[in-house]
């Protein structure tokens, strides 16, 4: 193994590892004859869900629609029990937020009635376009948005007419495995059909490179940190990867500061910001800055002051590597500011302090509610120093103004995956505004936020003789 490949596994090791504690969720029932969908090794997960890709992908529109309706039917009275178990497991974020975004994958999620074929006549004749399905996807998700990824992506996937192998992280294993368990039961219940989406008893490392390696898997859809994704697009294999994003939010002169404060704090609060849309910095102008630091207080931010304490919160945050502390990712600031030794009233949902725009927090995706917040005395200065704390990623991004042409300019010079004006960004993924869910946001490589129709492959069909004009 060369150096590349063993920082690779590193790194790898680091993403999917957990020191998380497991939950206490129901057992699986392990086995290669079952419709359960949970096996204990990569080569027969894959057989199966190959073996029920042959027979759906013979199967009318229709019998998708079923499957799609069965999956939203189905998991609509857990949907509570989904979050807490999420919580309990994970320790991350709150179970409000987790029913929300539990609701919106299943009911915001697009299914076959995007796929509609497009087509063109002439003299020449007929050109159909179709999207047609790939086969057996391999997919990896996140501990973040653990169910929600797995009901999000199994609509789309399966509306698309694929078969699923999810590679659960490790740090959600039961609640992932839970979720495919009772998906396959309510499709198998509602058309008889097995293994439409198949996952491990014990995931690991080893398995989600077996899985990337293997002859039978068409098309991989991995969302997680940069290491995986790099694994997926140097697969050799197609591959959809939804990586990381450091989102800023820019205020101009010209906002609404009070409603940029309340959008702000809501949405970096949300799940305790462990969505990878959700603001991870503030770049404020001068002028307005104040203002801003002071309504986002009334909306129940805490601002951090003391540059000691402000260097002991990077120094028990942040690790020696650059990467967030495990143990502080998706905790309330409540949490953060015990232990930490900080004192505050009252109960604050984010962590706020001035910085500068190369400092830890500015440059660091956090996923906790600690919130930077830099001024720069222009809207020129303003948009630069946004592009600077977003890195190239191309995620995610937003503007407080009234001011048009700076909207425009900020939205063309991101040219981000989701870009917000006037709204929190959590608004970009579907969660309570208008929208399809945005669970799996493929930047990295260019799909952008994804639908049934980007796990499909845009097929033509040529009938120079038929329908023509002529």
């Amino acid at each position: 193994m060369d150096n590349l490949e063993e920082k690779i596994r590193e790194i790898l090791e680091e993403e999917l590892s957990s020191s998380l504690s497991d939950s206490t969720s129901k057992p699986s029932t392990v086995g290669s004859k079952g419709h359960n969908g949970i096996f204990s090794n990569v080569d027969d997960a894959i057989a199966a869900a190959k073996a029920a890709w042959e027979d759906y992908v013979d199967q009318p529109i229709e019998m998708r629609n079923k499957v799609v309706e069965a999956i939203k039917e189905g998991f609509r009275p857990h949907i509570e029990w989904m979050a807490k178990q999420i919580k309990e497991e994970t320790g991350m974020g709150t179970v409000d937020a987790k029913i929300a975004k539990l609701n919106n994958a299943l009911y915001n999620t697009p299914g076959t009635e995007i796929l509609q074929p497009d087509a063109e006549t002439g003299d020449g004749g007929l050109i159909m376009y179709e999207y047609a399905p790939y086969g057996v996807i391999g997919a990896v998700g996140p501990s973040t948005n653990p169910a929600e990824t797995v009901i999000a992506n199994g609509i789309m996937m399966l509306a698309a007419g694929n078969t699923v192998f999810f590679g659960a992280h490790p740090g959600a294993k039961n609640i992932t495995r839970w979720t495919i368990e009772k998906l396959n039961e309510f499709v198998y219940e509602a058309t008889g059909l097995q293994n439409l989406m198949v996952s491990l008893d014990q995931p690991s490392i080893e398995s989600v490179q077996q899985m990337m390696s293997h002859p039978d898997i068409a098309l991989l859809a991995v969302t997680g940190g940069p290491a995986v994704v790099h694994q997926a697009m140097t697969s050799g294999k197609k591959a959809i990867g939804a990586g990381a994003g450091n989102p800023p939010a820019m205020v101009d002169a010209t906002a609404d500061i009070s409603l940029a404060a309340h959008n702000i704090v809501d949405s970096a609060s949300f799940d305790n910001d462990i969505l990878c849309t959700a603001e991870k910095e503030v770049i404020a102008e001068q002028s307005i800055k104040d203002e801003l630091i002071t309504k986002m207080q009334q909306e129940g931010a805490f601002l951090l002051k003391n540059k000691q304490d402000i260097d002991r919160l990077v120094k028990m945050t942040i690790k020696d590597n650059g990467d967030p502390d495990r143990k502080f990712v998706g905790k309330d600031a409540t949490f953060i500011l015990d232990q930490a030794n900080i004192a505050y009233t009252g109960h604050p949902s984010v962590i706020i302090l001035e910085a500068s725009v190369d400092h830890p927090f500015t440059m660091t995706e956090m996923l906790m509610p600690i919130v930077p917040v830099v001024s720069c005395p222009d809207f020129d200065s303003v948009l630069k120093a946004a592009l600077i704390a977003e890195q190239g990623y191309h995620h995610t991004a937003s503007i407080h103004s009234r001011d048009l042409v700076q909207i425009n300019r900020a939205a063309h010079k991101m040219n981000t995956s989701i870009f917000v004006v006037n709204g929190p960004t959590y608004s970009g993924t579907g969660v309570g505004f208008t929208g399809a869910s945005a669970l799996t946001i493929a930047t990295p490589t260019g799909e952008g936020t994804t639908t049934a129709k980007s796990f499909t492959r845009r097929r033509r069909l040529n009938s120079p003789q038929g329908f023509s004009l002529r």
